[in-house]
């Protein structure tokens, strides 16, 4: 069966920021729909349960998991339930896009303001700054630095993410249902 676009993104989200295994943790509490404790995620990842726990500390630093302790009746240790932070989720999210944007508002305003110079053996970039001081020369190979002819290109990239970033967070947000 296919899965929705969004989830798929949101899988894909975890995977980068933390590991392919906090995408694994993650899908299994999705597809759960429920808390897990850390020894059901173990037995349904086939992950140590070092590598359980830092993945799902670390998702719940980011807000994307929380958790509730509860004493185990018997053996009278805590054990921890996880689940994924549903009603924090977007929040999360929508603080990842804006931190991103501006980034890259960031690095566009430095790319628009600033020439560069690039090495045509490696591609290294030098600033004007650089390039003057280096005699116009690549201080690796001795190469002679060219006018980087791709930065029409990179601001047109730049522009349009910041444009779609700027678009995804002015928009009203739907409502997100499980």
């Amino acid at each position: 069966m296919a899965r929705d676009p969004e989830i798929e993104k949101l899988m894909l989200l975890v995977e980068r920021l933390v590991s392919p295994e906090a995408r694994k943790v993650f899908e299994v509490l999705y597809e759960e729909g429920d808390e897990l404790s850390e020894y059901d995620i173990m037995d349904k990842t086939e992950l140590r349960g070092s590598v359980v726990r830092r993945v799902l500390n670390i998702l719940a630093e980011k807000g994307f998991v929380v958790y509730r302790k509860q004493r185990h009746p018997e053996k009278g240790r805590i054990i921890f339930y996880w689940k994924i932070n549903y009603e924090g989720l977007p929040a999360v999210i929508e603080a990842r896009k804006r931190a991103a944007l501006e980034k890259l508002r960031t690095l566009l305003e430095r790319e628009e303001e600033t020439q560069y110079y690039v090495c045509p053996f490696d591609g290294t970039r030098y600033t004007f700054e650089e390039a003057l001081e280096y005699d116009f020369t690549c201080p690796r190979c001795g190469n002679i630095l060219q006018p980087d002819e791709d930065r029409e290109i990179r601001l047109q990239i730049l522009r349009q993410y910041v444009s779609m970033l700027e678009a995804e967070l002015s928009a009203p947000r739907r409502s997100r249902a499980r």
